[in-house]
């Protein structure tokens, strides 16, 4: 069978995305990006018809639909008006969370057949509303998870971790020559993925917010606690147990500082993760370790992983979480089909940003404005996939002022604990990078790993490094960016803050409209792809 692949997620996080018939990533978007709803759940019509719009473009036909997840989404896509309408309230806290999990954990699987007919029927019903009269294959929320990870790869052991999904808090998969051999599968609850989401919401976080909880833990102090969160995260050789409820573990936590409980349990998860990857590789072997699922969002675990075990590689993809279950839903249909799945080269996968209003500039006013201590917005190209702003969609700025730094935080209404990471040219990287080199290198193009920053990052980027003296840097080559490797390479230090382009609580921006009204709001000046620039 030839012709393209759409996946799609119907989950939190929605989005859908296109393989073509060589096994390639050729266009990725999130929900969110679209309807402007942060986390947007629930089937992504809109996503959808980006990726119609774009297999149109590119002359393709569409050959089959892979959905992710197979047996626990049912009640969710039953009440999908309802579902895409929900805002946050899903933490571990939650009632209705928690009879969701006791649903997918534990009632489903019991009834799969009917789970999967239901949704197969469902589906093939609002795709058809869409014009997509294809067939319909239901993936598993691991294996898409795995895939995401696994494309492009070979020789290697993948583990994916997250909260639930398909009855399963993750698994380990083999890959060798282009396939994928599952070896364990781990009942849910297991692992920290819950506890995370648990503290976000007990200090008052948003579902989705648990990277505040990891940087806060830069600011505890770890070791009164870790007898307790010893007690409520242990490891079975190779499979993460949790032993204790969230809820009965923030009732233990509740009277603590909230960053002690923060560092112990991110100091326990490192601990416990590298701990199970070591057994994992022993038990199984493996060149490289890659890893997806939501818990590969955490940049130190990566880099504790990554320095404590003996491989050529580590990676994580960019869209680790439940967004880019579309593209392992695809990805993953393509190898079904007996088409190796291929890596994506860039994530900047989805729509255009339109139409550039205003007077044209050039490279040197982008530059001019940093050096004088100014803000660049970049809006550039195809909007990337996955959380992380990688140029595209950017607001850059000389990390050399800690209080200009912070006057951009207060400007987009960001938590001031959250760190801001940099971008740096690869030429640059050995020098402020401790640890930088091939073992790391395709996870520091997408800003998924955390690495000790050298004295000299600190000295000449204090307001990128991290309180805990580390920053989760984008590295980038020439080839990867010309626009902006020239704009860094004509700095005296090549280095800058990258971040979102886009004020707290909101998405990414996506079309330049959007980009020209944060810029304007931080007063920033707004640089297009090509070399274009003007002032808001």
């Amino acid at each position: 069978m030839t012709g393209w692949l759409l996946g799609v997620c119907d989950g939190h996080d929605s989005g859908a995305a296109l393989v073509d018939d060589g096994g390639a990533l050729r266009f990725a978007v999130s929900e969110e990006r679209l309807t402007r709803r942060k986390h947007q759940a629930g089937f992504p019509t809109r996503s959808i018809r980006a990726c119609l719009e774009h297999l149109r473009d590119a002359g393709g036909t569409l050959a089959a639909v892979a959905a992710a997840e197979r047996v626990g989404r049912l009640p969710h896509r039953l009440l999908d008006v309802r579902y895409r309408a929900s805002t946050g309230g899903r933490g571990p806290l939650n009632a209705a969370a928690r009879l969701s999990a006791t649903w997918s954990n534990r009632v489903a699987p019991r009834i799969a057949g009917l789970e999967v007919a239901g949704s197969r029927r469902l589906l093939s019903r609002r795709l058809r509303g869409l014009g997509v009269d294809a067939p319909l294959q239901l993936i598993d929320h691991h294996l898409a998870h795995a895939w995401s990870a696994a494309a492009g790869g070979d020789d290697a052991l993948v583990l994916t971790l997250d909260g639930f999904g398909d009855g399963r808090c993750g698994t380990v998969h083999r890959l060798q020559g282009g396939a994928l051999r599952r070896l364990e599968a781990w009942p849910a609850p297991g692992g920290p993925a819950l506890l995370f989401g648990a503290v976000a919401q007990h200090l008052g976080y948003d579902e989705g917010d648990e990277g505040k909880v990891v940087a806060r833990a830069a600011a505890g102090a770890p070791e009164a606690l870790m007898p307790l969160l010893r007690d409520a995260l242990v490891a079975d050789g190779s499979r993460p147990v949790l032993a204790m409820s969230p809820t009965a573990f923030v009732r233990r936590v509740a009277g603590e500082r909230p960053d002690d409980v923060a560092a112990a349990l991110q100091a326990r998860s490192e601990e416990l993760l590298v701990e199970i990857a070591r057994a994992a590789l022993s038990a199984y072997g493996g060149r490289q370790l890659l890893g997806g699922g939501g818990v590969c969002a955490n940049g130190p675990i990566t880099r504790a992983r990554a320095a404590a075990v003996e491989v050529d590689r580590v990676f994580v993809f960019g869209a680790m979480g439940d967004s880019g279950l579309c593209a392992g839903a695809g990805w993953a249909a393509s190898a079904a089909r007996g088409v190796p799945p291929r890596g994506a080269a860039s994530l900047r996968l989805g729509p255009p940003p339109g139409l550039v209003r205003g007077s044209q500039g050039g490279l040197d006013q982008a530059r001019d404005a940093v050096r004088r201590g100014g803000v660049v917005a970049r809006c550039a190209g195809p909007l990337e996939f996955g959380p992380r702003a990688l140029g595209a969609r950017s607001l850059l700025l000389a990390a050399d002022d800690l209080g200009r730094a912070a006057r951009l935080n207060a400007a987009l209404g960001r938590d001031p604990v959250m760190p801001f990471g940099p971008v740096m040219t690869a030429e640059a990287a050995p020098h402020y990078l401790v640890g930088w080199g091939p073992k790391v290198a395709d996870m520091t193009g997408l800003m998924t790993v955390a690495l000790p920053a050298t004295e000299r990052l600190r000295t000449v980027a204090p307001a990128a490094v991290h309180a805990d003296g580390t920053a989760r840097a984008q590295v980038l080559g020439a080839a990867d960016d010309p626009d902006l490797h020239a704009l860094l390479s004509g700095l005296d230090e090549p280095v800058l803050i990258n971040t979102s382009l886009n004020t707290h609580g909101e998405p990414i921006v996506c079309t330049a409209d959007q980009a020209a009204r944060v810029a304007a709001a931080v007063g920033a000046v707004s640089w297009g792809g090509g070399g274009t620039a003007t002032a808001p």
